[in-house]
């Protein structure tokens, strides 16, 4: 997984922090629905969205939203 400094982290994923360029590079490399980002970034398997998350929403639609720009069917 590629590291990038924190003013370049955008977050998705607040319960396990998984930043936006993280879920890009996955869907770049071929994970091109929900649960294939989930086994590879582990994003959107907490259970805190509520909590952490400033929308107080899962980010599933985020990730959802991401994969329909990025993704090459």
């Amino acid at each position: 997984m590629i590291k990038w400094s924190k003013e370049e982290r955008k977050l998705i994923c607040y319960c396990i922090e998984v930043d936006e360029k993280t879920v890009i590079s996955a869907i770049e490399s071929g994970c091109n629905t929900l649960s294939k980002i989930q086994s590879k970034t582990k994003a959107c398997t907490g259970d805190k969205c509520k909590e952490l998350n400033p929308s107080g929403k899962c980010c599933s639609k985020d990730i959802n939203k991401l994969i329909k720009l990025y993704a090459l069917y």
